[in-house]
């Protein structure tokens, strides 16, 4: 079990990223410009989305009561943050970025969970 600071910290770095993950969702003109081959905001959301699982995981997976509401925040923002697009004049709504947002999430969840069966594995073969 990892001690306060450190969970504090994972805290802090977790809410810092989904403060910059909803800002840049919701202002108004991308913060970037994504032209340099074709489909790069699928890219940059696959890993935005899946960064943000990978933290929210560390930060809160053993803390039943926020993973909770954590998790729903998590689930609900690729969505969410595409129909607030689309009231944008600048920017528009798109079910592709929502998909790799959402394959991001589930991406980190399946490696997280293979390598937990691979440790669980591991240990029994060593009894």
């Amino acid at each position: 079990m990892e001690n306060k600071k450190t969970t504090f910290i994972w805290d802090i770095i977790f809410i810092i990223y989904l403060i910059v993950l909803i800002y840049f969702a919701t202002t108004p003109k991308p913060p970037f410009n994504y032209s340099r081959f074709p489909n790069e905001d699928k890219m940059w959301h696959f890993l935005a989305y899946g960064g943000g699982m990978f933290l929210f995981l560390k930060t809160y997976f053993h803390r039943k009561i926020l993973l909770y509401l954590f998790g729903g925040i998590i689930f609900i923002l690729p969505i969410g943050s595409e129909y607030i697009q689309a009231l944008s004049p600048y920017r528009y709504f798109s079910m592709f970025d929502a998909l790799a947002s959402y394959a991001g999430i589930f991406t980190v969840i399946l490696i997280l969970f293979i390598h937990k069966k691979i440790v669980l594995s591991i240990l029994n073969n060593k009894k």
